[in-house]
């Protein structure tokens, strides 16, 4: 009977053995798996991250071109007013010199008559 015993003891520690051999495996396989699934996560997170960043600088670069269309916008509205207020001021200056031409002239005339009738009558003198 002890041999029988001893065989059965035998047995159930081989049985124990070949059991913790399996789970030993398996947690190494688990392992395995899990640095797997790491890697895997990894990659995803770096893959979002540069679609996020790529998103990021195309709604960047969109929202810098709507601002320089509309600070071009205004840039062109200021312009052209300062243009119509240059143009207003250049016929203003223009209507005024015609307007005084006729008179000018009678003035540079008259004062060069003038100037030639001092002249004579300083040299009678």
């Amino acid at each position: 009977m002890q041999f029988y015993e001893l065989e059965s003891n035998v047995s159930t520690v081989e049985g124990i053995i070949n059991t913790l051999s399996e789970f030993e495996n398996n947690i190494e396989n688990l392992n395995s798996s899990v640095e797997e699934l790491k890697k895997h996560m990894l990659s995803y997170s770096n893959s979002e991250i540069d679609q996020l960043r790529q998103k990021i600088i195309k709604l960047a670069n969109e929202e810098a071109e709507r601002i320089l269309d509309d600070a071009k916008k205004d840039s062109e509205k200021e312009s052209a007013l300062i243009q119509k207020q240059g143009e207003e001021n250049y016929n203003q200056i223009k209507n005024n010199i015609e307007k005084n031409h006729d008179k000018a002239i009678d003035k540079v005339i008259s004062m060069i008559l003038g100037n030639i009738d001092n002249e004579s009558n300083v040299s009678k003198i």
